[in-house]
């Protein structure tokens, strides 16, 4: 008779305790926020029942306490609290909860401009050709300005000694600034293999062979399907890298299943 009244006496015990248990509302405030953050499935957990619910975008929720129970507040990029339940804060069944955003200190560092080449923004060093040209200056600009006034000066040169006399639009092209006078020179146009070796160059064997799993063999193939089915030309004219290499990747696992299909 005593264990069935012990078990009777402990399970009433149990009922008292869970009814005690209220449901609270309360409101997550960020304090140092400059601008209105969307709070939407902010985590509210009891510790000690183990519930759970989440905050709605304006950071409101309800949960069931008991005094005495810890409740955590978490979400990624704000500072975690933990706050435990009064018996005034169930009186008023409503509390405000104020949380900071987590700081995240970066290590100084320098952010160079994105080079349309990739290979310079991956850090390939320059080839020995490279290094002098640039030393000796043959790479810049004023350089072939100046190559381009000499060759107007000589064309110039054979003017007047074929007429016998001065051509003054001859003279006149010499004077005027080099430098303007370089954007007139008429672009050297490739053929399409060669676009295709740039293409290569550009985005690096690497690229291909690691990334998209196109065999080296087979990327010239690979960039000529996707050259003559998505105008390619275009797009390079527009130098619209961007769209390139997002068909290239799209285009890739096609290409690969294709192949597979004609071994």
């Amino acid at each position: 008779m005593i264990k069935p009244l012990f078990f009777s006496l402990f399970f009433l015990f149990s009922l008292t305790i869970h009814a005690q248990s209220t449901l609270i509302s309360g409101k997550i405030i960020v304090d140092d926020a400059d601008e209105v953050i969307n709070l939407n499935g902010f985590v509210i957990e009891n510790s000690t029942t183990n519930a759970r619910t989440k905050a709605d975008e304006n950071g409101l929720f309800s949960i069931k306490v008991n005094e005495g129970d810890e409740l955590i507040f978490k979400q990624i990029g704000i500072i975690e609290r933990q706050l435990k339940i009064s018996k005034n804060m169930i009186n008023r069944s409503f509390i405000e909860v104020h949380v900071n955003i987590e700081v995240i200190e970066l290590a100084e560092t320098n952010i160079a401009n994105l080079n349309k080449d990739m290979l310079n923004n991956l850090g390939k060093e320059k080839s020995l050709q490279e290094k002098l040209n640039d030393k000796m200056d043959i790479s810049s600009i004023d350089f072939k300005a100046s190559l381009n006034l000499n060759h107007e000066d000589a064309k110039v040169r054979r003017t007047i000694s074929q007429v016998g006399g001065v051509n003054l639009m001859g003279l006149f092209n010499i004077f005027k600034n080099p430098v303007k006078r370089l954007k007139k020179v008429d672009k050297i146009e490739k053929n399409k293999h060669d676009v295709l070796l740039d293409l290569q160059k550009f985005y690096t064997v690497n690229y291909f062979v690691n990334d998209l799993k196109i065999p080296q063999g087979k990327i010239i193939d690979f960039l000529d399907y996707c050259y003559s089915n998505f105008n390619f030309y275009q797009l390079l004219e527009a130098n619209n890298y961007d769209e390139i290499l997002f068909i290239i990747e799209e285009q890739a696992p096609i290409y690969l299943s294709k192949i597979k299909e004609n071994e």
